[in-house]
């Protein structure tokens, strides 16, 4: 991406992005809103519920009638969102047809991008080891993206929010050894393991600059304040740091900002007249607390708040999470195998059984024990009835299991299509949550993008939201 491409972008954003963002916006709260129960709806409730009811009649018919042949060509649509396909073997209702046209325009735009990967410095190897391998990848893919960032917008100075035990701003230390480097963690005992990997990392021959870790005391109502007196105090320990220079060049950088933290960066970035870029990965939506005041994660856009919207649900923040493309693959997989296919369910089948015997145990406490080979399904619900001291299935009840894992195999295939819909309603949580922090910083009047940084499949949350404030010396 060259810097005209930034400067277009940040036009085309001023004139017709903000409609752009609030039609998603639209489109992403009706889908919420019509499958509002379906979101809220638990897999292992599907029998005792009669989680079928919760989807269009039709939708049920054709999987009903394509069975398993249905599903793997609709998880081979979803998978392979952008690329040609071959013509479907069903005829699929007009409901269907437009809610996967929507799930695919937001999976499309989760790959639209390859990401750009290099390889990390071979001095580094023995640091390397001890990263788990997704975070090396994310590493890789990274590091060439900030250092496009750090050339465009002629970074001098980068904050590192979240920092953890640094691993991040340790190697763009070394990439970059002109830029000063500030992390920012709240937990202490991160960033005493932060300080003795320094140790091992900086060595005396080695060109790294000087790297500070330091408390992040308290996410409040004055926000700019708070961030610009931590820098002053930085200043006033390390002299030639110039983090509160009003002429340094400051891009807030987080990876995975844990749940507000995201929302509350560029609440930072807004509100303080230092910072000039940033570059945030969210990350654990799960977390996102919705509040009035300044730490409140959702929503942030006067567009999303104008909808009456004031919160969402921990089951639908918990599937913007999920990693859709994994489980689609995975699904894929299983429709490959009926028999595997076919025993996926079986755990919501033995819910009806347990719940009978118990009906307020906690299904968080509860540990399935896995099916066997060549199980059926009375020796597994027995095995996990057995598991928990509960009582053994009755002639009745082994009746009832087997109509239900062996006749009845339509609600099976409904249970599958329940399943998918619910990863895809996922996907349009994680699209609201940031279209309304993007539109946030757009209402703001700054110019602001989505990148793709990652490969979805190696790290799902890959979507990195960018935003400078433009200045006649914006661009080197």
């Amino acid at each position: 991406m060259t810097v005209g491409d930034i400067k277009r972008q940040s036009c085309d954003f001023n004139e017709c992005g903000r409609s752009k963002l609030q039609n998603v916006i639209v489109e992403d709260l009706k889908i919420l809103d019509i499958f509002q129960r379906l979101s809220d709806f638990f897999m292992l409730d599907y029998y005792t519920h009669e989680g079928h009811t919760l989807l269009p009649t039709s939708w049920l018919d054709v999987s009903r009638l394509g069975k398993h042949d249905f599903l793997k060509q609709l998880c081979s649509l979803l998978i392979h969102a952008n690329e040609k396909r071959q013509p479907l073997s069903f005829v699929m209702p007009l409901s269907l047809i437009c809610f996967i046209r929507l799930i695919k325009n937001r999976l499309n735009a989760r790959k639209n991008v390859k990401p750009v990967s290099i390889d990390l410095p071979v001095s580094c190897k023995e640091h390397l080891r001890h990263l788990k391998p997704k975070k090396i990848i994310e590493l890789k893919a990274l590091l060439p993206f900030v250092d496009r960032i750090i050339t465009m917008y002629g970074i001098t100075h980068i904050v590192d929010i979240g920092s953890g035990i640094g691993h991040v701003s340790r190697f763009i230390a070394k990439q970059n050894p002109s830029c000063k480097i500030l992390r920012i963690e709240a937990q202490s005992s991160l960033i005493g393991k932060a300080e003795k990997i320094d140790q091992k990392f900086v060595t005396s021959e080695s060109s790294v600059n000087i790297l500070s870790s330091v408390k992040f005391l308290k996410l409040d109502d004055n926000i700019a304040d708070s961030f610009h007196s931590i820098l002053k105090e930085v200043d006033d320990d390390n002299q030639n740091s110039s983090f509160s220079d009003p002429k340094s060049r400051i891009l807030l950088l987080g990876l995975h900002p844990c749940g507000n933290l995201g929302s509350f960066m560029l609440k930072l970035f807004n509100e303080s007249s230092i910072c000039r870029s940033v570059v945030v990965v969210s990350c654990c939506y799960l977390f996102i607390d919705a509040d009035s005041n300044q730490t409140g994660g959702f929503p942030l856009s006067n567009f999303l708040k104008s909808k009456g919207v004031t919160t969402l649900s921990s089951q639908l923040k918990e599937q913007a999470c999920h990693n859709a493309e994994f489980y689609l693959n995975r699904l894929l997989g299983y429709l490959e195998q009926p028999e595997e296919l076919l025993s996926q369910n079986w755990r919501s089948i033995a819910d009806i059984f347990i719940c009978k015997r118990d009906s307020d145990y906690s299904r968080k406490c509860f540990k399935f024990k896995r099916r066997s080979n060549g199980e059926d399904i009375i020796a597994f619900i027995n095995k996990n009835l057995s598991s928990h001291q509960f009582e053994l299935l009755d002639d009745e009840e082994k009746e009832e299991a087997t109509t239900l894992a062996v006749v009845d195999l339509w609600k099976t295939w409904a249970y599958y299509l329940v399943y998918i819909t619910k990863l895809l309603i996922g996907v349009v949580g994680e699209s609201l949550i940031l279209h309304d922090r993007l539109l946030y910083l757009i209402e703001e009047n700054i110019p602001a993008r989505f990148n793709v940084v990652f490969n979805a499949m190696d790290s799902p949350r890959n979507t990195a939201i960018v935003a400078h404030k433009i200045d006649s010396n914006s661009f080197k």
